[in-house]
């Protein structure tokens, strides 16, 4: 995979769609992937104080994919902050990825999860965005490992961080602006969403990647993509069937109803804290936020807890979006607001159609 647009790739990246030049073309939408990594290839060593060193991109300035690097998107994103957030995983040749029963993905050793975060510093003007961050998951000795790099302000290299770090942007929008408290996280705070008793890997799992993509001119669906190059570890007689597959609602695209596209996106922004196992898993939440879990068995219908001005005031009261906890945790400022880590502002896009949803609601469940 290639970016060939004339402008070369850094704004097709950073819109996390390595772009064609509106040219089609024919033949795998993906390239085999090569025998000898060169993504990091001795991991053993640690990670590198640059980004450059990694050897994970062939241009930092463009943001030119090196040849194992696999892009991806996902159906429903994780707000933080209107970044935008390219992503590509690495699956050294010849492991696979075996896809669990409950459509989670189990990665071999070597795998490198890379995503990069950046922000349109002009609103309006795309010659604006560039890349803060870029964050690493890097499975060794069967468990993961987190790095992250802040770039610099010319875009050509991003350092290794030791340690938690909060930096404010400014983005200007028409006559005003908007000053977002980025935050670069240390190795507790990755933890939190990815280091419960599960194996958590949130974006890439069977029904967040189960959408078509454009591969520089090749329009394919991604599962049957990253299949057709070998990266599952699928039967002599299997093959991946993206209908017969699970697959999220995609809420910026409008893509299912109203509640799926709900649904999903309380998956992508809540559910890495609330579900079993996880880092905000308890009986006294009671709270499953997951895609696939009945809206009766979620306990979203349940009253809050634990919070003396709200207690006893529903979660999700059919009808009444001011009169539900749920959209009373998502409007507000400070530590209280959710999500309660990797952002600083409200979600405008999801905030709408949470109050959408619940409106519409007659009954819970």
């Amino acid at each position: 995979m290639r970016c060939t647009g004339a402008g070369g790739c850094l704004v097709a990246v950073l819109l996390a769609s390595c772009g064609n030049d509106g040219s089609s073309r024919s033949g795998p939408a993906l390239d085999p992937r090569p025998e000898v990594q060169t993504c990091l290839p001795d991991i053993a060593e640690g990670m590198p104080a640059r980004l450059s060193d990694t050897e994970c991109f062939t241009d930092l300035k463009t943001l030119e994919p090196g040849p194992d690097l696999i892009p991806y998107e996902v159906n429903a994103p994780l707000w933080t902050d209107g970044a935008f957030k390219p992503r590509f995983l690495v699956v050294p040749s010849p492991e696979q990825i075996t896809i669990r029963a409950d459509d989670s993905w189990a990665f071999p050793d070597g795998t490198v999860l890379i995503k990069v975060f950046g922000f349109e510093f002009r609103k309006g003007d795309p010659e604006s965005r560039r890349a803060v961050e870029t964050r690493f998951m890097v499975r060794r000795n069967g468990a993961w490992e987190y790095s992250t790099y802040e770039w610099n302000d010319e875009g050509t290299d991003a350092a290794l961080l030791e340690k938690r770090k909060v930096v404010e942007y400014t983005i200007e929008r028409g006559s005003g602006s908007e000053v977002i408290e980025y935050g670069f996280p240390e190795y507790d705070d990755c933890v939190t969403c990815h280091g419960s008793e599960i194996d958590d890997v949130l974006g890439p799992k069977t029904g967040q990647l189960n959408r078509e993509r454009d591969y520089d001119g090749v329009v394919a669906n991604q599962l049957v993509a990253m299949a057709e190059i070998g990266l599952f570890a699928l039967g002599t007689d299997e093959e991946i069937n993206p209908d017969a597959e699970p697959r999220m609602a995609n809420p910026p695209k409008g893509e299912g109803t109203l509640e799926e596209q709900a649904r999903a996106y309380l998956d992508a922004n809540c559910a890495h804290c609330h579900r079993p196992g996880a880092y905000a898993d308890s009986a006294e939440h009671g709270l499953d936020l997951r895609y696939e879990v009945l809206l009766a068995d979620s306990g979203i219908c349940d009253p809050m807890k634990y919070f003396t001005e709200w207690a006893g005031l529903p979660r999700v009261a059919p009808g009444d979006p001011d009169g539900s906890g749920l959209m009373q945790r998502f409007v507000l400022d400070g530590v209280l607001r959710m999500p309660s880590t990797g952002t600083s502002t409200v979600d405008p896009f999801g905030t709408a159609l949470l109050r959408d949803w619940i409106a519409r609601l007659t009954t819970c469940p």
